[in-house]
Formats: C-alpha cells, sequence, structure tokens
C-alpha cells in the first residue's frame, strides 16, 4: 500500500516497479493488514454503540474544543433539543445559540465556573437554569473533565442533563425541610415545655417515678428517677441512677427474695409487676413500699419498667388496724349468740334481698336460711310473710333511724320470741342501701314475765298466807289469803300493825328475839305457832316458814318472807289418822297373819318398812333384822332377786299381784302364798308395797305327791295303750295271714289245674284247627249249611281269637300264682322265729301286692319304682314282721306321692347295701312334698297321724319303729324337709339272738 503522494515514472511498465519481499514479510504485513481492518470494523460498531447509548442516555453528551477563548463543538448528542430546544446542527455551528439561553440570573456564575475549569484543567460541573424559545424553564447540569492536548487546546468532553424535575423536587424538599425545621422547633419547644412540666409533676406527685432497665446480662440501671426518691427511700435520685443495686440492698432481708420472684414474673410473662414490700432507709427507718409497673421488651432482649412508687406505711398500718377491726366485728359476727343479718334495699324500699347470715342466725333459726341468700323476699317467702316483713323494714327506712319489734311463732310446738333490731345503713349517696337486723331470743324473758306474771297470780290466789315485810318489821305486802286469815279488811290496813302483832300476845317477845333473827342468820326459820285474829282474837294454829330475801350480788338481807299455813283443819285430820292408826296398829299386831310393808324408792329400789310380830314369828325373822333391809338382805341373793323382781313386776303393773313362791326359811323349803296390794301418792307413783302371805307349804307338798302319781298312771295309760295297740295290731296281722294263707291255699289248687290243663288244652285247639284246615283243603265247597255256619262263627276270627284266647288264660293263671306266692310270702305264718330270708324278697313281695296302687289312676300318673339293691347275704330277722315293716314305708309313701310330688312323675328310690360289714341298711324314699321338722319328730309316736279321719291310725309307723329297734336291735329313722321329699333308713344286724314277741 502506497502512501497518496506516491510518484511513478508514467512510461514505467508493472513490472519494472515490481518489488521482491520476503515471504515472512509478506505473510506478517498480510497479518497486520487484515488487524487494521478489524479494527476498523470494531471501531465502526463501537462507534455506532456510543451513538445509540449517546441517544438514549436522558443527558446530551457533549464534546467541545476551547482555542485562544474560541469554543469549538466537536459533537453533541440530539438529546440537547429536549433539553435546550436546539438541534444538534445549530448547536455544532453556533455554541452562542446555547449560551444565549442561559437564564441571565445564571449567566455570570455560568462563565465563572467555565473560565475557572479551562484556566485550571480542573473537573467542571455547574447546575443553572436554561429559558427556552418558548418560555419554558430547564433547570440543567453541567458536568465534564477538561483536558488539554498537545497543541494546547483545552478538550471538554462531558455531559448536560436535564435536572427540573430533581430541582422541582429539592424545592420541594426544601420547603417541605424548613416547614418541617419550623414544626421540629415548635415541637421541641413543647416538648421542653412538657418536660418542664412533666418534671414537676414528676416532682409534686406523691411516690417516686422510675424507669428501670433490665438486660439479658443481668445487668440493671435507673435512666429516670423522679425527685419523690428522696422522700420515700432516703437516698438522692442520682445514687439510685448510679448504682441500681442499692435499691435491693435496702429491701428487707424477709422480703428480698420474694421481690426478686415477682420481678422475674414480670419479665417472664411481661405481665404488669405490681408488689408491695417493706425496705429499711439508710436511717434505719422501715417502710411499707408498692411499686406498679408495665414491662416492655427490646429487640435485644433488655427488660423496660416504666412505673411508680408509693409509701405506703401509712395505709398498710391502716389496713391492719382494718384487719383488726374487720377481725373483731368478724369475731362478733361469728360470736354473738344473738342472729345478725344483712339485707339490701332495692327500688328505695320497695323489695328487699337477702345477703348473709351469721352463725347464730344460721344455728337458731327454724328453718334452713343458706338458700335465701342472694334472694328476694318475693324469692324467698311466702306471699303473706313477704309482705309482712316489707312493711316493718319499710317502718325502718321511713324512720330513717333504727326500730324495734317483737315476734313470736312456734318452733318444735314450743312458743319462741325474739326481740328484732332493724338499723338503716347509708351510702355515699345519703341513701339507705342496706338495713342490718339482729336478733335476740326473749323467749326466757317472756317466759320468765309469764311465770312473773303466774306467780303474782298464784300468790294472790293461794291459800296460804303470804307476806313480805322490812328487815324493821313493817309488813310491805300481804296476800288476800292471809289477810282474810287475820281478819283484815285490805292492804293498807296491815301497815298500822308489825310482824309480831300478827302472833298471839304470849309468843310476840319470842318473835321478835329469836324468830326473826334466827330465820336472818340461818336463811330459814320452820315451825308451828299461833296467829291471832284482830277481830275475834281467835288463836289460829299455823305452819309457818320465814325466811330473808337476800341481795343476790351483795347476799345482804333485803326483806323478810313468809308463807304460813292454817293448820287447824290439818290438826284435826292428825287426830283422827292418830285414832285410825292405832285401830290398824291393833289389827296389824294381832291379826294371825304375815303382814310386811315395803317401801318403793325413787331410784327403784326396796327397802322393807314393816315386819308384824306374825311375821317374825313364822320366820325366827325379827323386826330389826328387817328394817331398811333389801330383798336380798332377807332372803339372801338367788332368792333374793326373785322376790326383788317380782315387787318390781307388782310396781311396774300398778295393780294387786298374788302369786305363790318358794322361800328357805331356817333351812328348810317352804311355800307360801303371797298378796302384794301397791299403794300409790298423789303423782300416781308407787311409794310403798304391803304384802300378806300365807304358808302353804303342806298344800304344796301334798300337790306335787298328787301329781307325781298322776304323772305314773299317765306312763302306765301310755304304756297300756301301746301294748293295746300292738295287740290289736299283732292280732290283726295274724288274722289276715290266716286269711291271706287259707286264701292263698284255696286259690292256688283250682289255678294249678287249671294252669296245668292249659297246656293240653292249646294243643287239643291246634289239632282241631289243623283238621278244619285239612276239610277246608279238601273240600272246598261244603253243603250250604256248613258255608252258613262257618260264616255265623266266624271261622277265621275264630281260629285265630281261639289261640290269644288260651295264651292269655296261661299268662292269668301264671299271673295269680305269682299272687299267692307272694302273698305267702308277705305273711309267712310258718316263719314266726328268726330265720334267714332274702331281704330283696320281701320288698319284691310287697312291692307286688302293692302293684295296683303304682299302676296309672286317672288323678294321678304312674309310680315309679327305682331298685338299687345291693349285693346282700341273707339276714336272720321276724320275715313276716319286717315285710309289714316294709309294706307301712312303702304305703306311706304312695300316700304321700298320691297328694302331691316334685317333677313330672312320682318316684320311690328303693337302696340296699351292706355296712360294717354285718349291718344291712335299707332306704326307702320318696320325691313328695316332704315333712316339717315339727312333724318328724313325732312321727313315731303311737296314735300320731296327719291323714284325714278314717284314713289313718296313727300306728303304722310306730309299730315299725318297735318290730326294727325292740325286734331286731336295729335302727329306723326319717330324714327330710319341707320340698326335699322323705327318706327312711332301717338298719338291721345281719346275725343276732332272738327275741321272744
Amino acid at each position: 500500500m502506497l502512501p497518496s503522494d506516491s510518484k511513478l515514472g508514467s512510461g514505467a511498465t508493472m513490472a519494472e516497479h515490481l518489488i521482491t519481499i520476503d515471504r515472512n514479510i509478506y505473510e506478517s504485513l498480510q497479518t497486520e493488514l487484515q488487524g487494521l481492518r478489524q479494527l476498523v470494523v470494531h471501531r465502526e460498531h463501537t462507534e455506532r454503540r456510543l451513538r445509540d447509548i449517546a441517544t438514549n442516555l436522558p443527558g446530551a453528551i457533549f464534546q467541545f474544543t476551547n482555542r485562544d477563548g474560541v469554543w469549538r463543538v466537536d459533537f453533541i448528542s440530539d438529546f440537547i433539543w429536549e433539553l435546550a430546544g436546539i438541534t444538534t446542527t445549530a448547536m455544532m455551528e453556533d455554541l452562542n445559540c446555547f449560551f444565549a439561553l442561559v437564564h441571565p440570573e445564571d449567566a455570570e456564575g455560568y462563565v465563572t465556573s467555565v473560565t475557572e475549569a479551562v484556566e485550571n484543567v480542573t473537573p467542571w460541573h455547574y447546575e443553572g437554569r436554561l429559558v427556552k424559545a418558548n418560555g419554558e424553564i430547564r433547570w440543567w447540569q453541567g458536568d465534564s473533565t477538561p483536558s488539554r492536548n498537545d497543541e494546547g487546546e483545552v478538550i471538554f468532553c462531558g455531559v448536560l442533563l436535564d435536572i427540573t424535575e430533581r430541582k422541582q423536587a429539592e424545592a420541594e424538599l426544601k420547603s417541605l425541610n424548613e416547614e418541617l425545621e419550623a414544626r421540629v422547633a415548635e415541637r421541641t419547644k413543647a416538648l421542653a415545655e412538657s418536660e418542664a412540666r412533666l418534671q414537676r409533676l414528676a416532682d409534686n406527685v406523691p411516690g417516686m417515678l422510675y424507669e428501670f432497665h433490665l438486660n439479658p446480662d443481668g445487668r440493671m440501671f435507673f435512666p429516670f428517677v423522679s425527685s419523690g426518691c428522696r422522700e420515700i427511700t432516703g437516698r438522692e435520685a442520682h445514687e439510685l441512677q448510679n448504682d441500681a443495686s442499692v435499691t435491693f440492698a435496702d429491701i428487707h432481708p424477709e422480703d428480698i427474695l420474694n421481690v426478686q420472684a415477682a420481678i422475674a414474673r414480670s419479665a417472664k410473662t411481661l405481665q404488669n409487676f405490681e408488689y408491695e414490700w417493706r425496705i429499711i432507709t439508710p436511717s434505719g427507718q422501715e417502710k411499707w413500699i408498692k411499686a406498679v409497673s408495665k414491662p416492655e421488651r427490646r429487640v435485644g432482649g433488655e427488660i423496660v419498667w416504666y412505673g411508680y412508687l408509693l409509701d405506703i406505711s401509712d395505709r398498710q398500718q391502716t389496713q391492719q388496724q382494718l384487719q383488726q377491726q374487720a377481725q373483731f366485728l368478724q369475731s362478733i359476727w361469728e360470736g354473738v349468740d344473738y342472729g345478725i343479718f344483712v339485707l339490701d334495699v332495692l327500688d328505695d324500699g320497695a323489695e328487699f334481698r337477702y345477703v348473709k347470715f351469721n352463725p347464730a342466725m344460721l344455728r337458731n333459726s327454724p328453718m334452713p336460711l343458706e338458700p335465701l341468700v342472694g334472694k328476694t323476699m318475693a324469692q324467698a317467702l311466702p306471699q303473706d310473710m313477704a309482705k309482712l316483713y316489707r312493711q316493718r323494714y319499710r317502718g325502718c327506712i321511713e324512720a330513717k333511724r333504727s326500730i324495734f319489734f317483737e315476734e313470736n311463732f312456734l318452733a318444735n310446738d314450743e312458743e319462741t320470741w325474739w326481740l328484732i333490731n332493724v338499723t338503716p345503713l347509708w351510702d355515699n349517696h345519703s341513701r339507705i342501701a342496706q338495713l342490718v337486723v339482729t336478733v335476740t331470743d326473749i323467749t326466757e324473758r317472756k317466759q320468765a314475765e309469764k311465770e312473773r306474771q303466774m306467780f303474782v297470780s298464784l300468790i294472790e290466789n293461794s291459800s296460804d298466807f303470804i307476806g313480805l315485810a322490812d328487815l324493821a318489821g313493817q309488813p310491805i305486802f300481804l296476800n288476800e289469803a292471809g289477810r282474810k286469815l287475820v281478819g283484815l279488811d285490805d292492804l293498807t290496813s296491815t301497815q298500822d300493825f308489825t310482824v309480831p302483832e300478827f302472833f298471839f300476845p304470849e309468843d310476840r317477845e319470842y318473835v321478835q328475839q329469836q324468830m326473826i333473827p334466827a330465820a336472818i342468820q340461818q336463811g330459814v326459820w320452820q315451825g308451828e305457832y299461833r296467829f291471832q285474829h284482830f277481830q275475834t282474837g281467835e288463836v289460829i294454829l299455823v305452819d309457818q316458814n320465814l325466811f330473808p330475801i337476800k341481795n343476790p350480788e351483795t347476799g345482804e338481807p333485803l326483806c323478810i318472807a313468809t308463807i304460813t299455813r292454817d293448820i287447824r283443819e290439818r290438826k284435826k285430820v292428825e287426830a283422827l289418822l292418830q285414832e285410825q292408826e292405832q285401830f290398824l296398829r291393833s289389827i296389824y299386831e294381832g291379826v294371825d297373819q304375815i303382814i310386811f310393808v315395803v317401801d318403793v324408792l325413787e331410784n327403784g329400789e326396796f327397802r322393807f318398812a314393816g315386819w308384824n310380830s306374825t311375821a317374825e314369828k313364822a320366820t325366827g325373822i325379827t323386826l330389826a333384822e328387817v328394817i331398811g333391809k333389801t330383798p336380798e338382805d332377807v332372803h339372801g341373793i338367788a332368792e333374793g332377786a326373785a322376790v326383788r323382781q317380782r315387787y318390781k313386776n307388782c310396781v311396774e303393773a300398778g295393780i294387786t299381784s298374788t302369786y305363790e313362791e318358794c322361800l328357805t326359811i331356817r333351812h328348810q323349803e317352804t311355800w307360801w302364798l303371797t298378796k302384794i296390794n301397791p299403794l300409790k301418792n298423789s303423782e300416781g307413783r308407787v311409794y310403798r308395797l304391803v304384802g300378806t302371805t300365807l304358808n302353804i307349804t303342806e298344800r304344796k307338798q301334798a300337790e306335787m305327791q298328787l301329781q307325781q302319781q298322776a304323772e305314773n298312771l299317765e306312763d302306765t295309760l301310755r304304756e297300756l295303750q301301746q301294748t293295746q295297740a300292738q295287740l290289736i295290731q299283732s292280732e290283726k296281722m295274724s288274722s289276715l295271714g290266716n286269711m291271706v294263707a287259707g286264701v292263698a291255699h284255696e286259690i292256688n289248687n283250682p289255678v294249678n289245674f287249671i294252669h296245668g290243663n292249659l297246656i293240653p288244652a292249646s294243643e287239643y285247639a291246634q289239632d282241631l284247627l289243623h283238621l278244619v284246615e285239612l276239610y277246608q283243603i279238601h273240600f272246598p265247597y261244603p253243603p250250604a249249611e256248613i258255608q252258613a255256619a262257618i260264616i255265623n262263627i266266624d271261622l277265621d276270627f275264630l281260629k285265630e281269637d281261639l289261640v290269644k284266647l288260651l295264651k292269655s288264660m296261661r299268662v292269668g293263671t301264671q299271673r295269680i300264682r305269682e299272687i299267692v306266692l307272694s302273698l305267702r310270702n308277705f305273711s309267712r305264718l310258718d316263719e314266726a322265729e328268726f330265720k334267714q330270708v332274702d331281704i330283696h324278697e320281701g320288698i319284691d313281695s310287697t312291692l307286688m301286692i302293692l302293684q295296683n296302687r303304682l299302676k296309672v289312676k286317672p288323678e294321678h300318673p304312674e309310680i315309679s319304682v327305682i331298685k338299687e339293691y345291693g349285693n346282700l347275704p341273707l339276714v336272720e330277722c321276724y320275715p313276716g314282721q319286717l315285710n309289714q315293716v316294709f309294706m307301712n314305708l312303702l304305703s306311706n309313701a304312695i300316700d304321700a306321692l298320691e297328694d302331691s310330688f316334685l317333677g313330672e312323675q312320682g318316684k320311690i328310690h328303693i337302696r340296699t347295701e351292706l355296712i360294717k360289714n354285718n349291718w344291712v341298711r335299707i332306704r326307702i324314699s320318696d320325691n313328695g312334698v316332704g315333712i316339717s321338722a315339727a312333724i318328724v319328730s313325732k312321727l313315731f309316736d303311737p296314735f300320731f297321724t296327719t291323714k284325714s279321719i278314717g284314713k289313718g291310725t296313727g300306728l303304722g309307723l310306730s309299730i315299725s319303729y318297735q318290730i326294727v329297734v325292740d325286734r331286731h336291735g336295729g335302727k329306723l329313722s326319717c330324714h327330710s324337709e319341707p320340698g326335699q321329699g322323705a327318706d327312711f333308713v332301717i338298719e338291721i344286724p345281719i346275725s343276732q339272738n332272738k327275741v321272744s314277741l
């Protein structure tokens, strides 16, 4: 490649000018040329990319050159149009068109900035305004870093940015900042004033305000503590702020752990901290304080409490006093013996509600009161009762003061009186909010008043002389009976006399000097004396009780009182009684019969009070040995206890009692017929027993002899009856045996004849029938007369039935032979002595005889007999008698099953077994209804039967018992319970000595 200014000869050929170059150089040049081409392409590409970037940048990229004060625009991007409204061409042609748009106010600053940058070649930055042709003002910013080339030109490469929106935002922000600063200043002033106000409040508020911090590492401090710290803790605020631990050092040792636990609990749960504890100030003063604060947890885990601290020592003391007062009032509420309850006043007294009742009220009320708590009267009481109490309580509200009223009611059928006091309680609005009602039981007082009235009435209506006088003897009171006794008209007339003047003149000195002083000193004077009638002068015999009335507190006598009774009539009666007593005494001592008197004491004890001379002679016991003694003292422990019981029975019955008793008198057994008459006092209590007794020993001995003779006769009669029954039964069985044996003998011969001939008769019949069959075979068509006879006699039936008839006759004769044999075995007339026999044979014979009773009947099903025979040897016994026992027991079992049985069918079990090697046991049991224990104990008694009249004699089991026990030396017993059937057990020895009948 040649430079453009190279020159060749015009006539020279190409070949002539060819230059030979080394291949390596050539390849190197080619490589370099290829690199230059790629660099050109890259530069074009870069330039195009830069132009695209310049076009899309929010600003005008430029390159200005200043040479000797003359500006030239080398490049400016299209954004200049949007910024200044100048085209790129116009800008490049004349830079002054841009300078002309600079805002007049900014022109000087702009020129200065450019000049400094050009002269010093330092980075140029400027912000100013442009006034576009349309009058629009835009804020722009120019930034460039000038450089100087070799030619001395200053080249500015940079960007012109549109910062109008930023400037507008900055203007707005500045305005906002100015406004904010004004507000901050105002707020700061207000905060300062508020802080000062809060500080004044914190300094003047009662207590201490604080801010307490607790870090996760356990470090704690007070950023703020109000000046009240000094008054409460005795420390300055800066002491707590400098060292928070002094706060805990001042806590009372007994409270420190609880305070720390409360702080930890509040820190963990973030619940309000509210606690009370004691501190000891540096001066040694003990105080109660209360802290209340609210915790907050900060990001780093720090807990901050904002709160206050109060000195509650006075309040704590007040609370203690209130608590003591409350305990005192509670002790009164719970400890008083009168009832207290509280009512809420509703609707200004239109209704009342029960609030609470004290224990005494709950205890003394005749009705349960717990359910009334919380209820109004309308809810708790009947309508009439609620209306009554509303009226009474409303009276307290209307009167605005305490009121009292009494009421009575019946509780447990006894009249009860209450004194009720209703006191109003006022609220803060001067309204009656509650009523406190106290209830005092005044029943005793009411009864005392009633008794006093009764006492006064009793005194006034008493027939005795009752009076009072002062210690000087001047009468104070004398009842009507007393005035009437001595002849005084009224009470005023007694004022004219003294006590001694009521007595007979000869006795007055004794009364004045002896009687009255003795009554005052000893507490009472009692005796019989004489009054004088004031009008007639008549002597009045009286029984007088004179006693002082004393002061209950000092014991000093206040006056003297008397209860005096006119005894003139009593004296007359005593005289008559004395005469009567002498008469009765003569009878008591002179009658030829024992008379004794026994006093009945109030404790139920008996003491002998009388024992006449006849009693002394009959018993050898003197009156002195008896008087005041108990029955045991007189008759000994055993007999005395029996005598005491008879006395007690008479007292309890309250009527005359007559009985016979056996007593040991003079070491001999004696019998007495005693009659006791109880004497009763005016109250109806038996206070004395008067007894008479007659010796009946000889009569009792004769009675006992007669009784013994009667018992002997009864035993003899019983033995005779048993012997008679046995003889009758034995004779009956002997006759029956003879009859059975005779009948069996008479029946046996013809039956044997018939039974023996039935065999050949059967053979003959078979031969004849065979012959008839042969005739029918050989002569199938007999004459008409024979055919008619064959039809008339029903030959075919006759041939078949004749064989059956002969067989049944043979069975019948065999049955008759067996019955006859059983009758002979049962009767055993030929075996009246001991004989070795088969027990089973006797049982089977008995069952054969009773077979007809075992069969099914219209009124009951068949009775089943279950035989469980053991392997028994021959037993030595009276066969006939033993068969009689089997007959009685089996007959009774059948009778029982015919009446009723347990299960679907009546059953009789017969079991035999060998026991003890030389005894046999026969058990006959049934499933009947059983027998009660009372009847079992009497089964074997003669003539005892449970069957109806005509069905049983009561001898069967008695004779069976004698046969088994007496005749065979065995045992017969019955085991039965109602509903369990009956089980009869026979046990007899296999061999034994013969015993005559």
